[in-house]
């Protein structure tokens, strides 16, 4: 009997759940920093609720996975970087080899 019950509970609060999904979300024309600085820490706060409601195995998995997936970031940051740079020294060699080509044809 109690299987029944929770059974039913579950279905309620899911079907409360829902129906709060389904609830037009207000959209507002203008965002000022304030509300941004809100909204970040509204979405930090939620994710800091699901993240503690989570057992210490999905913890830990949360946070390896958010680990490789920052030193990912970090790996493909500098390597953009490390071109912008090679493309930077190509590029004054170029225009360096180029102003001595252009100059040795004048002097001609």
């Amino acid at each position: 009997m109690s299987y029944q019950q929770d059974d039913n509970h579950v279905k309620r609060r899911l079907e409360e759940l829902e129906a709060e999904l389904k609830q037009p979300q207000p959209v507002s024309q203008k965002s000022s920093p304030s509300d941004f600085r809100s909204t970040v820490k509204t979405l930090y706060n939620q994710f800091l609720v699901w993240f503690k409601e989570l057992p210490k195995l999905g913890q830990a998995a949360i946070v390896v996975v958010g680990l490789a997936m920052g030193l990912t970031l970090l790996r493909t940051l500098a390597e953009l970087i490390s071109l912008a740079i090679s493309l930077a020294v190509v590029g004054v060699i170029v225009y360096i080899g180029y102003q001595i080509f252009k100059s040795s044809k004048f002097s001609k």
